[in-house]
């Protein structure tokens, strides 16, 4: 099973965790006003962005295993060198870290925004609403500070092996996908530093809060160069930089 698949069912367990959440308050006889509510709301997010998830993550794992096996629309694949694998990872850790603290800081200020007004309107009700928005701002803030270190460690033990498809690519285990609806292809690189070579592919999709753009380093060993280059000229044939629905 690959990892997408792993994700997926985790998230299905996630899911049905908070759905049975969700009827704690009524069972349990809580007052609505002094976190019933809140816990209801809260639960009833958790449970249907577990949902998406799952979703999400089973189509990845069907693309991952096509990916895999070397069918549908794969291009070419490549081992990397240990040493280099390493750099490559360093490198996409610093990126990873500096860009999840600004999305961090987007996330931290509508909870306080969102927070700071329940409490206004209503200060006896809001201050749970408060609560649980304190408590979303902490986990947050433990995953930016926590998870590039452990993509990091995990991309460090997986097969150094570099996958390309044509609407999705691999770096050992993780699979960087833009064929999801509102997701594409934003352009890809053959950068070099220091005797040093590798992909650097952009791509992007829609969220609530506009257009995000995610990045990955895919290394290079020198004698895999014309495989690169092929990579790079058929993935340049697809690129766009605007969203299919705002092609002009």
């Amino acid at each position: 099973m690959n990892r997408d698949f792993k994700i997926a069912r985790r998230a299905w367990i996630v899911a049905l965790v908070f759905f049975l959440a969700c009827f704690i308050p009524s069972l349990g006889d809580w007052d609505m006003m002094n976190g019933g509510y809140a816990m209801i709301v809260l639960s009833g997010f958790v449970c249907m962005t577990a949902v998406i998830t799952a979703l999400m993550f089973r189509s990845r794992g069907k693309q991952a295993e096509a990916l895999l096996s070397g069918t549908g629309e794969f291009i070419t694949e490549w081992s990397i060198p240990a040493d280099l694998w390493r750099e490559i990872l360093q490198r996409q850790y610093e990126e990873e870290k500096s860009a999840k603290k600004m999305l961090l800081r987007i996330v931290w200020f509508f909870c306080i925004t969102i927070g700071g007004g329940f409490i206004i309107y209503d200060p006896e009700a809001g201050v749970w609403v408060a609560a649980m928005l304190l408590f979303v701002m902490v986990a947050t803030g433990l995953a930016a500070t926590l998870t590039p270190g452990a993509r990091l460690r995990r991309l460090s033990t997986t097969e150094t092996r570099v996958r390309v498809g044509k609407k999705c690519v691999m770096l050992g285990d993780e699979l960087h996908s833009w064929s999801m609806v509102g997701s594409w292809l934003q352009g890809v690189d053959l950068e070099t530093e220091e005797g040093r070579y590798w992909l650097r592919v952009r791509y992007a999709f829609i969220t609530r809060t506009g257009v995000q753009e995610e990045q990955v380093l895919l290394p290079v060993p020198p004698a895999e160069m014309p495989k690169a280059e092929l990579a790079v000229a058929e993935l340049t044939k697809l690129k766009r930089d605007k969203p299919p629905a705002i092609q002009v």
